[in-house]
């Protein structure tokens, strides 16, 4: 209301004003959804039967294989830290 009283148009008002203020819960959602994707490719690839990443974890934790679990543990969580660094820096 405020904007519109100063003489701004409705598209500036929108753009500038409202997308900024809603895109936050946007981004933040985004960003967790990135994350359960990620989490949740083991059961997607156990149930469908296709080979990748979480296949090679599935096997590393029934032949014990310490340094295949720590290296894919590394990993998955560096790919948490950087979506969550990309969601800080879009805020």
């Amino acid at each position: 209301r405020f904007a519109r009283a100063r003489g701004l148009t409705q598209r500036s008002i929108y753009f500038s004003h409202a997308l900024r203020n809603t895109l936050v819960p946007v981004i933040t959602i985004t960003g967790l959804q990135l994350g359960s994707l990620i989490a949740f490719a083991i059961i997607t690839e156990q149930v469908f039967q296709w080979p990748g990443m979480g296949l090679l974890f599935i096997q590393a934790v029934q032949f014990a294989d310490i340094p295949v679990m720590a290296a894919y543990l590394c990993l998955i969580s560096l790919i948490f830290v950087t979506i969550n660094l990309g969601v800080d820096l879009l805020y």
